[in-house]
């Protein structure tokens, strides 16, 4: 995303120390700063998780939701970085047990549905129904609460809409809807669910085109842009999410080779130095992109948290490059972006916990604490500079306080995408 996230120029507490295993094509010191080290501490880590979640409940006006933080371009109902993400993390932090509150989301659900549709009407891809920006989620909150047939039956529309559109990815299109698809057959019985799901895996796997010495990519065709993004927000591993996701509705031959291909297209994408691995935002033909972002949208965090649930040891090289790719997450250090989701401390944390999660290698876990403890940092100086908090789920304090959650509980359900 092309959001400005950058912390005043004052907080930037450490210039990066250059070690002598950086290598200046792997990503850009100017974009991190070296980890403090600071020593896991649980009852902290548990105070801060209730602090982020006091401080949204206090700042909430029911007439206009949240304030926008200064360091966000825009901000609306959206689940994205808007109040709708805030309303599922303080619903999903609540029923999970990580935290006390008596404010009850589901009173204020239905002028959300509203607000999400009025302000979507506005947005690059209208026309397409989309997880992240459109009125899936909400619809999906209230029916979790509610369950209603009429709210089953708005879903269900919803979802089909991409039946027809274009958008091959996580954002805006066919990919976000699959995810939901999916969540939505968890949960039911109906036959419908897996039924849409396929029907839009077929779609997105006839749009999966061979780039001769690469692999299968695709061009999500985002923003009038035929570029091939790999990230797991706009492009080729966010594609593979609800795929990895939903093995369940595919045959067993079908997702072999799914893996087969994925697996081949990421070894042949890395950039590799040493003991370090990293992917740039795109793939184009013929030109070398850039390989200085290390964020969970773009670079190596987000192809580990995205794909990390592809079989284990089917193809070796593609298990070193993920650990090549966690090593460059922890040599990169914390983001100066601060401590979010989408760009920051947080989403790269994600990656070690994914890592963790597949190896079981304890050194993963140790590190993804360590960023838990430097993003709590990072979150208490922008809230005492901004003197506000940053109320959004992919940009702000909300996903820190779910990132926090799963550091405590040594697991890796990133939210909305892996659990909802």
């Amino acid at each position: 995303m092309g959001v400005n996230l950058q912390l005043p120029e004052q907080y930037d507490w450490t210039i990066f120390v250059v070690q002598s295993a950086w290598r200046d094509n792997m990503f850009d010191k100017d974009k991190h700063y070296q980890s403090h080290n600071i020593r896991w501490n649980e009852y902290r880590v548990r105070n801060t998780i209730q602090s982020i979640v006091d401080d949204a409940v206090n700042s909430f006006n029911p007439n206009s939701n949240w304030h926008c933080h200064p360091m966000d371009d825009f901000c609306g109902s959206d689940l994205y970085m808007g109040s709708t993400g805030v309303f599922w993390a303080i619903n999903y932090l609540e029923k999970v047990g990580a935290i006390e509150t008596d404010f009850h989301i589901d009173m204020f659900l239905d002028a959300e549905l509203e607000s999400v549709r009025e302000s979507f009407k506005e947005s690059p891809h209208n026309k397409n129904s989309s997880y992240l920006f459109g009125d899936l989620p909400v619809l999906m909150l209230m029916h979790s609460m509610r369950k209603q047939n009429s709210l089953e039956d708005a879903i269900y529309d919803s979802i089909t809409v991409n039946n027809f559109e274009p958008v091959r990815e996580l954002m805006w299109g066919t990919a976000g809807t699959m995810i939901a698809a999916d969540f939505m057959a968890q949960s039911s019985e109906d036959k419908k669910w897996s039924e849409v799901f396929l029907l839009q895996a077929k779609r997105l796997l006839d749009d999966w085109q061979r780039v001769s010495g690469i692999g299968y990519l695709w061009s999500p065709e985002l923003y009038g842009d035929t570029r091939k993004y790999l990230g797991p927000v706009h492009g080729f591993s966010g594609n593979l999410v609800p795929l990895i996701k939903g093995q369940r509705h595919l045959s067993e031959s079908l997702y072999d080779g799914i893996c087969i291909k994925a697996m081949e297209a990421v070894v042949n994408l890395a950039s590799v130095d040493g003991q370090y691995a990293n992917w740039s935002s795109d793939y184009k033909e013929g030109t070398d992109s850039k390989l200085n972002l290390v964020q969970h949208c773009h670079g190596a965090p987000g192809m580990i948290t995205a794909l990390s649930k592809l079989p284990v040891n089917k193809n070796t090289e593609f298990d070193r490059l993920l650990a090549k790719g966690g090593e460059l997450v922890w040599l990169a250090g914390p983001l100066k972006k601060g401590s979010n989701l989408c760009h920051g401390t947080s989403g790269n944390g994600y990656a070690f916990l994914k890592l963790f999660e597949r190896s079981q290698h304890e050194l993963w876990l140790d590190r993804a604490r360590i960023f838990a403890m430097d993003a709590i940092e990072q979150y208490e100086v922008s809230k005492k500079f901004y003197k506000q908090g940053r109320f959004s789920l992919w940009t702000g304090d909300v996903g820190l306080a779910v990132y926090l959650w799963d550091c405590l509980n040594a697991q890796a359900k990133f939210p909305t995408i892996d659990v909802f």
